[in-house]
């Protein structure tokens, strides 16, 4: 029959879900625990909401819980075998979120919740005839002495949460993990909107005409609410302060208040407004609820897009003013004038500080893009963290000895000694006149190409450079003024 073969697509879904599972694990884990909740949720979900008997819904969803587990656990073990987390852990957020930064980031998205709660609110009491009957959230809002009253309330939920005892404001100081920040605001009303989400799912679940476009829309309000509320009172253990936290599940929370809020201002434009062919006009006894909500919303949609324009250019200027722009070059920016960078030669005189132009470098990136096939490994000098180091392997794609290091430092303390050998190896490898270091250096890491360019020549030494045109295992393949490549023969010793 229909429905059975339907039943078997389930069970095929669930295969599909479990593999899903594994390749969010393998791309990026910080994504993988809210995969794994949605996942489940939506398995859950399903059971709940489809008819039949409740023993075959139960086991249904026991064995699709099942198939996606083995095949997330099976599948992927080979991977899962070999991956290593190193200080993983959950403690009490040590800041919050102060409460006009979450509406600047997540305000449109919360006026559309506001405006979808109340429409769904105002939708049901009226099905009642007004009467909540014994549902306490729906006698909240069921007439205007309760509105004012809900108002009262959270006006002082706001007061009493700003500042907390033990919270604060101020900016924590450096190394200062000790205390939070910020008062508990964002997470009170955090609650508040679950609550009201939460009882709206009640409400589909227990009527007889569920509406499951919009039960998914208020579960995803609802997810979105809680993710960027949850970081708010937990947090990964060894993170900087809660940065990492933040803004990954942050991300997170905003893809799904986006998914929600697209349906919820469909549909409350569905409720206010009427069309008839390419007609629309406002629903009757609707005009100030629909005028309202169009000129709050449009004035909160100008405001959101103007940082595509603004906040690009700004932070564009704020690194290459007069870089060129309107182009999907990536490469562009290094042919600017104006693409300039002081590097600091970590000497304690200022004047061996040297001024940088990007530019210079772009023959080099060229010629490897144009001539190089396949990923062989490059070297190239390593400096200070946040500046020019690793920009030849940034613009080719190629691999290379060690660039940017610190992550592979925080996040895998285990082999931070292997880490700060190699940079050890590499500063050296620029700077030490002898060429049997240099030999023994290049068959350690595998080196394929040499590259001596701004960074090279800022941090390497005269001695240090000039060892390599005597060296019989490298070969000058390409030179521009005092850059150089240099290709690699194993088979010269």
């Amino acid at each position: 029959s229909a429905t059975a073969r339907l039943r078997r697509h389930t069970f095929a879904l669930a295969l599909f879900l479990g593999a899903a599972l594994g390749l969010v694990r393998t791309v990026h884990t910080w994504d993988f625990y809210t995969a794994v909740l949605l996942v489940s949720a939506g398995i859950v979900a399903g059971q709940v909401l489809r008819e039949g008997r409740w023993q075959e819904r139960w086991w249904d969803t026991v064995a699709h819980l099942a198939i996606a587990a083995v095949v997330l656990t099976v599948v992927f073990a080979p991977y899962t075998g070999r991956f290593e987390v190193f200080e993983s852990g959950l403690v009490r957020a040590r800041e919050t979120t102060y409460a006009p930064h979450y509406f600047g980031h997540f305000g449109l998205f919360v006026t559309i919740l506001v405006a979808f709660l109340a429409v769904r609110y105002h939708e049901e009491l009226r099905v009642r005839g007004g009467n909540p009957g014994r549902n306490p959230v729906l006698a909240m809002v069921a007439g205007p002495v309760e509105l004012a009253a809900l108002g009262v309330f959270l006006i002082g939920l706001v007061a009493f949460t700003w500042h907390t005892p033990g919270y604060s404001a101020a900016p924590i100081a450096a190394g200062d993990l000790s205390r939070h920040d910020n008062g508990l605001t964002t997470i009170a009303l955090s609650c508040v909107l679950l609550v009201f989400l939460f009882n709206l799912l009640w409400i589909e679940y227990r009527s007889p005409a569920r509406d499951i476009p919009r039960i998914l829309g208020t579960a995803l309000f609802a997810a979105a609410v809680g993710i960027a509320g949850g970081i708010d009172i937990v947090q990964a253990e060894y993170d900087i302060v809660r940065m990492n936290t933040a803004f990954k599940f942050l991300l997170q929370a905003w893809q799904i208040y986006a998914l929600a809020s697209a349906f919820a201002a469909w549909y409350i434009a569905r409720v206010l407004w009427q069309a008839d062919g390419w007609r629309i006009a406002i629903r009757p006894r609707r005009r100030p609820a629909a005028l309202s909500f169009s000129v709050v919303l449009a004035v909160l949609l100008a405001g959101s897009a103007m940082y595509l324009w603004s906040g690009t250019r700004t932070r564009q200027e704020a690194r290459f003013e007069g870089a060129p722009s309107g182009t999907l070059d990536g490469l562009a920016y290094l042919g600017s004038p104006f693409a300039q960078f002081g590097e600091d030669r970590g000497t304690e005189t200022p004047a061996d500080d040297r001024v940088l132009t990007l530019g210079d470098d772009l023959p080099l990136i060229e010629w490897l893009r144009n001539n190089v096939k396949g990923s062989p490994v490059i070297v190239e000098a390593v400096g200070p963290l946040y500046h020019w180091t690793g920009r030849i392997s940034w613009n080719t794609g190629l691999p290379t000895v060690i660039g940017w290091d610190w992550h592979e430092v925080a996040y895998r303390t285990a082999y931070t000694s292997l880490v700060e050998a190699r940079r050890a190896d590499t500063a050296r490898f620029y700077t030490d006149a002898n060429p049997e270091f240099a030999a023994s250096y290049l068959r350690k890491y595998n080196v394929s190409y040499v590259v001596v360019g701004t960074e090279e020549q800022t941090f390497g030494t005269a001695f240090g450079l000039a060892k390599f045109d005597q060296m019989p295992q490298l070969t000058a393949v390409f030179r521009n003024g005092g850059s150089v490549i240099y290709r690699v023969d194993r088979a010269g010793g």
